[in-house]
Order: C-alpha cells, then structure tokens, then sequence
C-alpha cells in the first residue's frame, strides 16, 4: 500500500466522521456514549504507549510538511514553452497532483487536529454541564479532574469560586510586591 492511499483511505474518515459527529447536536446519552467511542479510538495504543491520535498526527504532519515543500519547489519551476502538448499535460498534471497531495495532507493533519480538540472541549463541557446540575440541586460536585482543569485559578484557594474577584487585601499585596 503507498503512503497515499493510508492517508485517503485510512487516516482521512475516521476523524472527518468523528469531528462531524461531534459537532452535531444530539441528546447527552448520546453524546456520551459518541465520546467514549472517540476516547478509545483516540487513545488506541499502538505498539505500547502510543496513542492513535499522535501518531496520526505525526504521520500526517510529516506528509503535510514533504508535500508543502514539494508542492513550493514545482510552483516556483516555469514550464518550457517549446514542450509538445503531450509533455506539458504531463507536466501540468504533475503539478495538479501535487497541489491535490498538498490539500489532502493539510485537510488530514486539520481534521486529527480538530478531532482531539473538540474532543477535549466536548468533555470539559459535559463535566461543567455535570457541576452546574449538582450546584442547582445545592450538592457539592465531584469535580472531575477536565472540569477542575477547566475552572482552576491560579493562587485560587480551595471552596473560592475562580469567577470570584481577588479579595481587596491579596490585591494590595500583589501591588506591593510588584512594587518592589
């Protein structure tokens, strides 16, 4: 198989599906069950502890980064004038090629991309969507480490709200150590 046809028929659906599916609105049992099927997708290891996701990444981006440079080299060469049509069809068509290459690379490493980070925005969502149900019942939330990731402050004390302002003193102290 080339290396072309791993990335089109093997490293472009998958996150193109999932990223599609991501973004769609649906109803959060849904939603949850679509999340961890991309969580174990994502997290798939491949020949110990690499994950699906980077080495998708990584192979992606080395074919997005050769086919830049290539794809720069063929438009800064001229095509000969004096070529039959024949050879400058082919020379054309070379370039056509290479530009699709360019497209293609660059549309895979976007999507992996956009993958694991809609990804993580769609579960720092659903653990802030989690804590704002418990704070309406008046329970205290278990804070899940994507949501404490999410809302966490730095210098923030423990049971503060980080939406809170700075009490008036910890202002006045930061003022005079910047001071001095």
């Amino acid at each position: 198989m080339s290396g072309w046809k791993l990335v089109v028929y093997w490293l472009l659906p998958p996150p193109l599906i999932l990223t599609i599916l991501l973004i769609l609105p649906m109803p959060s049992v849904a939603r949850k069950g679509l999340l961890k099927v991309t969580r174990q997708f994502m997290c798939w290891k491949i020949g110990g502890q690499l994950q699906l996701l980077h080495v998708a990444l990584t192979i992606t981006g080395i074919a997005f980064a050769v086919t830049a440079t290539t794809t720069y080299s063929m438009s800064r060469e001229h095509i000969d004038p004096t070529l039959t049509p024949n050879q400058r069809s082919y020379a054309l068509a070379r370039k056509w090629r290479q530009e699709r290459n360019f497209w293609i690379a660059a549309l895979t490493f976007l999507l992996w991309g956009l993958l694991g980070r809609f990804y993580q925005l769609m579960m720092d969502h659903m653990a802030l969507r989690e804590r704002v149900r418990y704070l309406e019942l008046g329970v205290v939330a278990p804070v899940s480490s994507s949501a404490a990731a999410a809302t966490r402050v730095k210098g923030a004390k423990e049971g503060v709200e980080p939406s809170a302002p700075p009490a008036p003193t910890e202002d006045l102290k930061r003022e005079g150590k910047k001071t001095k």
